[in-house]
């Protein structure tokens, strides 16, 4: 599922293109998706494409005769892509699920397994995702030790809770406690001072960093032109399980962890 590098590589490839475009219909392909409140799109200009947690949001201006903006955002979930209309070679037609066509250009919204989601909202209504995103201004070591607080949950399915940290995945968890040299099933509450403030600095260095190369691409992560992301190549741990550390040399290890896997190194995590 995209995280939250890959959907801040598409709410930035798309800003560009789509800020200042106007729109002309929606016209939805997936019956899944239809919704009465794609006939309050028509009219209303893009103001700023964005993200919100692992969302792609499009903030809309009002219209005559409907003076109230609206969202229109798009979960893209496993395999869904919002593709650019100079993108769209290579694309199976089969898997288009929604076109939103504009007074220039076109997005088009694939997906293979139709997990993804489409939601049309009131700006009103506020479309705000419940955690804190860890590249806002707000989010600093104090506020993450606060958000821990007593919490014995192990430190990396803590890193999961979207009610706490919006945007984080299972790759990108494995790869910040590694960095961290925090073992994955430390009790959160457990963690010190200054382990809760390398903690902070890598969550937010390891997002950069996946967000300067496009993402991490195993198998279905398109951006926005069609390409896939290179993180995956900077991986110290994740599906690495037998190979060398990068630190140490000895075998990077895997457990299970809520139905998740993690990798780590069991001598530089302790």
């Amino acid at each position: 599922m995209p995280e939250l590098p890959e959907v801040e590589t598409i709410a930035r490839q798309l800003s560009p293109h789509l800020a200042g475009r106007r729109i002309k219909s929606l016209q939805i392909i997936d019956p899944k998706l239809d919704t009465p409140a794609k006939h309050s799109l028509p009219g209303r200009e893009i103001i700023s494409v964005e993200r919100l947690g692992k969302q792609v949001c499009l903030s809309l201006s009002g219209r005559p005769g409907d003076k109230h903006g609206m969202w229109l955002l798009f979960h893209l979930r496993m395999t869904g892509r919002l593709i650019l209309e100079d993108a769209l070679s290579g694309q199976n037609e089969k898997h288009l699920r929604a076109s939103l066509l504009l007074d220039k250009g076109s997005l088009h919204f694939y997906d293979l397994r139709r997990f993804g989601l489409l939601t049309i909202v009131s700006a009103s209504d506020g479309p705000l995702p419940p955690g804190l995103d860890p590249l806002s201004p707000e989010f600093t070591a104090g506020k993450l030790a606060e958000l821990i607080g007593s919490s014995r949950q192990e430190i990396k399915p803590w890193l999961l809770r979207q009610d706490r940290l919006t945007g984080l995945g299972n790759i990108y968890a494995s790869e910040i406690l590694f960095a961290a040299g925090i073992g994955p099933q430390r009790a959160a509450a457990t963690l010190e001072k200054n382990e809760l403030r390398k903690l902070h600095r890598q969550i937010i260095k390891i997002l950069r960093l996946a967000i300067e190369n496009c993402g991490t691409t195993f198998s279905d992560f398109q951006d926005s032109q069609g390409e896939s992301g290179s993180f995956q190549s900077l991986l110290s741990v994740y599906a690495r399980e037998g190979e060398p550390c990068p630190r140490c040399g000895e075998s990077i290890r895997r457990l299970v962890q809520q139905q998740r896997s993690t990798f780590f190194c069991p001598r530089c995590q302790k």
